[in-house]
């Protein structure tokens, strides 16, 4: 259990230190999505057939640049002249300026590490401990 505890924290914090320099070189804005694409997406096992928006955003020199949004929808919700929430960095992408787009993954295998740690700190900390213990009055017998 620890072993699998120790592998969830570590994927954990690599996801949190990942979105966080993600983060700080990203700007949130109001964007028009441009162009909406209908294509295969990762979802669990496999993968769906879904609808991906792809906004226009300014750069650092103030031109516009299209950037596809790390999100998607299997219904066709999206509009080209739509406006949407994003956090983008120009050279990593955009993603849904929502709490869970920008902190779910990272909290969430925290959270799960946190279980499988649960069992191993409960007898660490409740359990009476079965070492011997040795008396300084105690002698032995002769």
């Amino acid at each position: 259990m620890g072993f699998i505890g120790s592998i969830l924290l570590l994927a954990g914090i690599y996801l949190l230190v990942r979105r966080t320099i993600f983060l700080v070189n990203a700007n949130a804005s109001i964007s028009p999505i441009v162009s909406v694409s209908h294509e295969y997406v990762p979802k669990g096992r496999g993968s769906v057939l879904a609808y991906v928006p792809t906004v226009e955003v300014l750069d650092s020199q103030r031109r516009s640049q299209r950037l596809k949004v790390d999100t998607f929808n299997e219904s066709p919700v999206y509009s080209i002249g739509q406006q949407m929430h994003v956090v983008c960095n120009p050279v990593r992408g955009c993603i849904e300026d929502t709490f869970a787009a920008r902190w779910a993954d990272g909290l969430l295998d925290l959270l799960i590490s946190l279980v499988f740690f649960a069992p191993l700190l409960y007898y660490k900390l409740f359990t009476p401990s079965t070492r011997p213990t040795v008396s300084l009055n105690s002698r032995p017998d002769a």
